[in-house]
């Protein structure tokens, strides 16, 4: 490890008792990181009684309050706030680090120019993998999919539960905006908050105000630096899926009118002219040697494209 890695602190959001032991496994996880953390900030989102037994279990690492705003936005911005470490790195309270996640993603910045980077997101199917379901659709469960690059490169924005970036770079942007959460609604219903600014995917607005404001910098992709992402059975539907398509949609509608079309859907127009078809031609492929299953991922990828479309055109046409 070069000398000149930054030190780093780890912020992990929570707000439900109900996927604490979840959060015990992640805090475990980043106990065993070959490479330390400078820090590891639990930021409990407006749950009293959360926050003090999240104070009694986790003496090692530092136990705040969100006491902004609600929601994983504001959370991730009270962690920023009381950072120490050069770099801040961002990991889900659903997620398991690998061993050397840090050490990964640490070296990255090791290039001047890089102001943050993301890692892979592997799902853990808690009920087993959906057969309907293609891996070009796993950012509908928060986890890396196909047409990601297969080895280091630059990227327009990495995913939030599993990405890093300089604390002076997110303090210059003023961190995550805050009301218009990633989460999906009812999610955020059950949280209490109210959304502000329509489904905006707050790690792709992010990294696009950062490249707004700092013209050469450069966000990575380090698909080695992995994390496990729980994917619960509710989630693992086709009714889950339909209703994240759509609300990617109009997310990335509502980001286009606060950001630009062109910086917020450059990648999406790569991913519909490129990695979907390719997607659709190996499940062809796979159905005309008999795999039965690829009709219901041929079918998913349709509908699943139809219902972002039909989201994204909800908001541009009002």
């Amino acid at each position: 490890m070069p000398a000149s890695s930054p030190s780093v602190s780890v912020v992990v959001s929570t707000y439900d008792e109900g996927r604490w032991s979840k959060l015990v496994a992640c805090i475990d996880s980043l106990k065993r990181q070959r490479v330390p953390a400078a820090e590891v900030i639990v930021v409990v989102d407006h749950n009293a009684s959360m926050l003090e037994r999240a104070v009694a279990a986790f003496s090692g690492a530092k136990v705040i309050e969100n006491t902004g705003p609600r929601g994983l936005a504001g959370a991730r911005n009270a962690g920023i706030a009381c950072a120490s470490g050069e770099v801040v790195a961002f990991i889900d309270d659903d997620a398991r680090a690998e061993p050397d996640w840090l050490e990964q993603l640490q070296t990255c910045f090791d290039d001047a120019e890089t102001v943050g980077v993301g890692g892979a997101l592997i799902p853990e199917w808690e009920t087993g993998k959906p057969n309907w379901v293609s891996p070009e659709f796993y950012w509908v469960f928060g986890c890396s999919y196909t047409g990601l690059p297969e080895d280091l490169a630059a990227v327009r924005n990495p995913i939030g539960a599993n990405m890093a970036a300089r604390v002076t770079v997110l303090r210059e942007v003023g961190g995550f905006r805050e009301g218009g959460e990633a989460d999906s609604p009812r999610e955020l219903r059950a949280r209490g908050v109210v959304r502000a600014a329509g489904n905006v995917p707050d790690d792709t607005d992010l990294a696009i105000r950062v490249k707004q404001q700092i013209g050469d910098a450069v966000w990575l992709y380090q698909p080695r630096a992995r994390v496990l992402h729980s994917v619960p059975a509710e989630r693992a539907s086709l009714g889950y899926f339909l209703r994240r398509s759509f609300e990617e949609g109009v997310g990335k509608a509502s980001l286009s009118r606060l950001v630009g079309s062109e910086a917020s859907l450059a990648s999406e127009r790569g991913y519909v002219s490129r990695v979907l078809p390719r997607g659709l031609a190996r499940e062809l492929g796979l159905l005309l040697r008999g795999d039965g299953a690829a009709a219901l991922r041929i079918v998913t990828m349709i509908v699943g494209t139809g219902a972002a479309a039909v989201g994204y055109f909800s908001v541009v046409i009002r």
